[in-house]
């Protein structure tokens, strides 16, 4: 327990130091990085074209964007950015950026404080709970007056991100989970991993691995495994937990458990200590672990930042699955804060980011592979082979993709929270398997109920 108090004091500390460096607000006018955000104001060309947007006086709007990444993302949004504005110099973009540990949180300030960025980057997790919060602008009238081009996008992707017949958030590309490994250490090893394997496999696999080199295996213990447990028997996680049925939950907790004690996995107080939640830390990233999970619009930011040659493959299933639990998603989205003084700037900015070839060549598929079938043909032959790498198994999980499950409710952002105490207190054994699936299930069934 010693060792536990340490690596949370530790975490809590980092924790702090994060959200010191954070910027507030929805952007400054400074040219400054943090180590936990970064708010820029790139500098505006004078180059005129014929997509010049903004006010009919001419005066200069200004317009903030925020979203979650890391220093890939970043870099490559903010030259985006930067083209965008010398193309239309009458728009000036603050942009600000943390990353996903510490982007909800932050995000959840910004609302309550009603000073929202007018472009947010949206989650398929939290697009019920700001939409039902009043929050989020309906895009659907710049769908419709042509503002936003949907001609080249496939009416299932705009329907990703609408409610009850109104459209809320674009996507930025589609996704898929998926299981990241370090090809050197695994031919080390002299194993070959399946295109997808089991649960039991991925756990023999671990084994042989750290027999013949040393290296450890990491478990998803979050809700993302828990999911595809749930889509492997035939369910839905949440749907499961408003029933306070604890069949997929209790069988994640004992993998947890299984792993835990396998001296090939990864420790509770070395995983704390790398954090697998910001890329930047992975445990494979400097070879603690052989693989992680992630989504496939992470892969080439993880591979950047490891700098060296990792393999894909998909999601674990379980070795009775009555259903393929694989699904595409839609990676991140765009939306509109209602509380924006610019929706018209902004669509005109989401419409440019979705559909401009000359955007997406800068872009290159880094958030997913772009929903606009035209942008997504002609930028293909451009991208390199980490992106080619995730075109390719983007198309192989189309092909036994079953459909996505609703977008999770209002309540999920708490009930991931209560799920990582859980996991952890499941690796520390202060909890059982059957004790963690109980309380977990109750306090989610709980907070579902309240939220309804």
């Amino acid at each position: 327990m010693k060792k536990r108090v340490l690596a949370a004091s530790m975490a809590a500390l980092m924790a702090m130091a994060s959200l010191s460096g954070c910027s507030g607000g929805g952007g400054s006018s400074s040219d400054t990085t943090t180590a936990g955000g970064d708010t820029t104001t790139a500098a505006s060309g004078d180059t005129t074209t014929a997509a010049d947007s903004g006010s009919s006086d001419g005066e200069k709007v200004t317009l903030s964007l925020y979203w979650w990444g890391n220093q890939t993302r970043n870099d490559l949004t903010k030259k985006a950015v930067d083209l965008y504005m010398e193309q239309n110099p009458n728009i000036e973009i603050t942009v600000e950026f943390t990353d996903w540990s510490g982007y909800w949180d932050k995000l959840s300030a910004m609302a309550a404080g009603g000073n929202m960025p007018d472009i947010i980057q949206q989650d398929y997790s939290y697009i019920n709970q700001y939409q039902q919060s009043g929050q989020l602008a309906d895009l659907t009238p710049f769908i419709e007056d042509g503002t936003i081009d949907t001609t080249n996008i496939p009416d299932s992707i705009i329907e990703s991100g609408s409610i009850d017949g109104k459209c809320y958030a674009l996507s930025l590309g589609s996704n898929a989970p998926l299981m990241i490994y370090d090809k050197a250490i695994v031919e080390q090893a002299g194993v070959t991993i399946p295109d997808q394997p089991t649960i039991d496999e991925l756990y023999d696999l671990g084994e042989q691995i750290y027999a013949a080199t040393g290296v450890k295996t990491y478990f998803d213990g979050g809700l993302n495994m828990m999911q595809i447990i749930a889509r492997a028997n035939g369910s839905h996680l949440f749907d499961e937990l408003a029933a306070g049925d604890t069949a997929s939950t209790l069988e994640h907790f004992q993998n947890v458990v299984r792993f835990n004690d396998s001296d090939a996995a990864i420790s509770p107080d070395l995983l704390a200590e790398k954090n697998p939640d910001v890329v930047e830390t992975k445990p494979i990233i400097d070879g603690t672990t052989w693989n992680d999970f992630s989504f496939s619009n992470q892969y080439i930011s993880i591979s950047d930042v490891a700098g060296r040659d990792l393999g894909v493959c998909m999601y674990p299933t379980t070795a009775d699955a009555t259903t393929q639990p694989m699904y595409l998603k839609p990676s991140q989205f765009f939306s509109i804060a209602e509380t924006s003084e610019h929706k018209q700037e902004a669509a005109e900015f989401i419409n440019w980011f979705t559909n401009s070839v000359e955007c997406n060549e800068i872009l290159l598929g880094e958030r997913g592979i772009p929903i606009s079938t035209e942008v997504a043909e002609a930028i293909k032959p451009m991208v390199d082979e980490k992106s080619a790498l995730i075109f390719d198994y983007i198309d192989k999980v189309s092909e036994i993709a079953e459909p996505i499950d609703d977008p999770d409710p209002t309540g999920k952002g708490e009930i991931e929270a209560i799920g990582k105490t859980t996991v952890e207190d499941v690796r520390y054994g202060d909890v059982t398997a059957e004790e963690a699936a109980e309380s977990f299930t109750s306090q989610s069934a709980s907070i579902l109920s309240q939220a309804q």
